[in-house]
């Protein structure tokens, strides 16, 4: 055969192979598109504060208690909950007035919910009760993050509020110590629950059996903050330091922000 015809055959099977693989290759798709925003999803990033951070490590993670919605102690914890509703004119009204009223409910002419500390009730120093066990395990006795373990569940899981977010506010104080004749700076903590009914909402707050902002609410998160360490007046400024506030979600206690004013 001679080189001309050798050279024919090639160049027909090269041509061949590039006309077959464009019959047959696939082209390539297009990007899936961005999924459309779940409407359902709150959209609370856009009421975090100026600065807040988004620490990789939650150091108290450990402190959250798992609920367990299951459980007969979880229904247990609903009924009385209900019943308080009923034995104060609130049956059905699943709102924060009706909350107002559930931590100033009477049995035996005394407060249910009480602040008691934890040594005395847990034994501990610090425990987180989860709303179930602090109100029929421990009968309404429970410090600030129990109080505030309620607020979050009532507001947020049955009273389906639009934002509800669990608060942990930590503080120093100054004082005069007697001992060493000196002024010195004592760190304190708090937990409480603020919330908006809906986006358009001022903010209010929880904090134990008290009902912050219950009439007008607050313009911004930062007053509510400053109700507890009052760094706007001028005449307490220099008495405290704000270490650090962090936000968490209401019932699965996921960090949310830190914020340092």
């Amino acid at each position: 055969m001679e080189l001309w015809q050798l050279i024919g055959i090639f160049i027909f099977f090269i041509t061949a192979g590039f006309l077959i693989g464009g019959c047959t290759r696939k082209s390539k798709p297009d990007p899936d598109p961005e999924p459309e925003p779940d409407p359902d999803k709150p959209k609370w990033d856009i009421f975090y504060p100026f600065g807040a951070t988004f620490p990789t490590f939650d150091f108290q993670k450990n402190n959250w208690q798992i609920r367990n919605f299951n459980s007969s102690r979880w229904l247990d914890y609903e009924n009385k909950i209900i019943n308080f509703m009923i034995d104060e004119d609130r049956k059905d009204i699943f709102d924060e007035l009706t909350l107002a009223k559930l931590l100033t409910h009477k049995e035996n002419g005394k407060w249910f919910f009480t602040w008691t500390s934890d040594l005395e009730v847990f034994n501990t120093a610090d425990y987180w009760a989860p709303p179930d066990e602090y109100v029929i395990d421990k009968h309404g006795l429970g410090d600030c993050d129990d109080f505030a373990g309620f607020h979050c569940d009532y507001l947020y899981r049955l009273s389906q509020y639009w934002l509800v977010w669990w608060i942990e506010v930590y503080w120093k104080r100054k004082y005069w110590n007697d001992v060493s004749n000196s002024y010195q700076w004592k760190n304190l903590g708090h937990a409480i629950t603020i919330l908006k009914r809906s986006p358009e909402s001022n903010w209010k707050c929880f904090s134990n059996n008290s009902f912050l902002g219950m009439t007008n609410g607050f313009d911004t998160f930062e007053e509510i903050i400053y109700k507890f360490v009052p760094l706007n007046v001028p005449s307490q400024a220099d008495n405290y330091k704000l270490i650090k506030v962090v936000a968490r979600e209401p019932v699965t206690g996921k960090l949310l922000f830190e914020w340092r004013s």
